[in-house]
């Protein structure tokens, strides 16, 4: 019958209805999921909900009204005036007539809040709604052959405006969903790349983040498809932090590992430098103990930095105690150097003293072997000054 293929057509649509509730996708315990900006229903998982009953026709025939009629009068019927008002039917009036009336009366009144309701966009109250106003057409009863088609073609033609809406919004709603789980499929694509070889914890991390940054931003997939790309998702990122966790550990346990070499070094440097051996040995093992200091690696901080202080500090303090000492040994050089000038020159005037009493020897001298001795004597002097100049020469290049 033709009310049998209405109410199977509007339970169809009931169960789509139901399929097309949006959740938000279910996260770890410790995080929530993102929420999106879709606040309307989702589409349907399976096929829109078919238009409603927009082939259906009311009952043709007048056997239907003949079924519907009470088999006798136990109370009277009522029936609408010319004026609109509800009146009791007499005796005078045919009881299937007056039921008749009533029929048309109750679905007039329907048909107007079929069309109260025809541009409503709460889709699931709506539709309740309009499932609720089918079965009181239904109960309504028989209005007639001429009434009856008439009133259903209005009746149905004020609930297709609604579902022909609601039909066009559940598409427009797959279509975006299919486009947000294209989105969402390229989003793990790029999280699967970005995680698969990672150099650098922290650009990785804030990679990540701007992608969670786009899905959340990308909208809702529908129920079941956003629960699956989310779970896959967000496994991709908890794999992440339990690699990066990892990682920490192991590289704080190296960090302690480098602390404890590094400090070894700098106790050796600390020695050296309290020692104030300034030798050439002790030099250069503090140069070495700077090269293995650097080659050892990062020591984490504080650490890393407090025990580089501590090295350079160590380092400074032999350093400057062997400028202290190399510059003492300059003065006592220099001032060595220069008492040997001192000497010279007392040796250079010495020299030319005896050259001048033995020019007056040999002016007074008739001997000529005297003579020649004492001219010999005069330029051995002579030759010894200019030795002693040059000495003094070489020793002021080195002051």
């Amino acid at each position: 019958m033709e009310s049998e293929a209405n109410l199977s057509q509007e339970l169809a649509a009931n169960e789509v209805e139901a399929q097309t509730e949006a959740t938000a996708p279910i996260g770890e315990t410790t995080e929530a999921t993102p929420q999106t900006a879709e606040t309307v229903e989702e589409a349907p998982a399976a096929e829109a909900p078919a238009e409603e009953a927009t082939t259906q026709e009311a009952p043709a025939t007048e056997e239907a009204a003949v079924e519907e009629a009470p088999a006798t009068e136990e109370a009277p019927a009522i029936e609408a005036s010319a004026e609109g008002e509800t009146l009791v039917a007499t005796p005078d009036v045919a009881p299937a007539q007056s039921k008749m009336d009533l029929a048309r009366i109750a679905k007039e009144e329907l048909i107007e809040r079929a069309k109260q309701l025809s541009e409503s966009s709460e889709w699931r109250k709506t539709s309740d709604a309009q499932r609720a106003l089918m079965e009181e057409w239904r109960a309504a009863g028989y209005a007639g052959k001429e009434q009856n088609d008439k009133l259903w073609d209005e009746f149905r033609a004020a609930r297709d405006v609604f579902f022909t809406r609601r039909d066009e919004h559940y598409a427009e709603l797959r279509a975006h969903q299919a486009e947000v789980i294209k989105d969402k499929k390229r989003i793990i694509e790029e999280a699967k790349e970005l995680t698969a070889d990672i150099h650098n914890w922290v650009k990785t991390s804030d990679a990540l983040n701007e992608l969670m940054n786009r899905w959340k931003s990308a909208g809702n997939a529908g129920r079941e498809n956003e629960q699956q790309l989310w779970e896959e998702f967000n496994g991709i990122r908890r794999d992440f932090r339990t690699r990066r966790k990892a990682d920490l550990a192991e590289r704080r346990s190296k960090e302690r590992e480098n602390a404890d070499a590094k400090r070894k070094l700098v106790e050796e440097a600390k020695a050296i430098a309290e020692s104030e051996e300034y030798i050439r040995e002790n030099s250069d093992r503090m140069r070495a103990l700077n090269e293995e200091y650097k080659a050892i690696g990062y020591a984490g901080r504080p650490a890393n930095d407090t025990l580089w202080q501590e090295l350079r500090a160590a380092q400074n303090a032999y350093w400057e105690g062997n400028s202290a000492r190399r510059n003492q040994q300059r003065r006592e050089r220099s001032e060595r150097l220069q008492e040997a000038v001192e000497r010279k020159n007392g040796q250079i005037e010495h020299l030319k003293d005896q050259n001048e009493t033995l020019t007056t020897r040999l002016e007074s001298t008739l001997n000529p072997e005297k003579v020649a001795q004492i001219k010999r004597w005069i330029e051995e002097n002579e030759e010894r000054v200019g030795d002693l100049k040059d000495d003094i020469d070489q020793i002021k290049k080195k002051i």
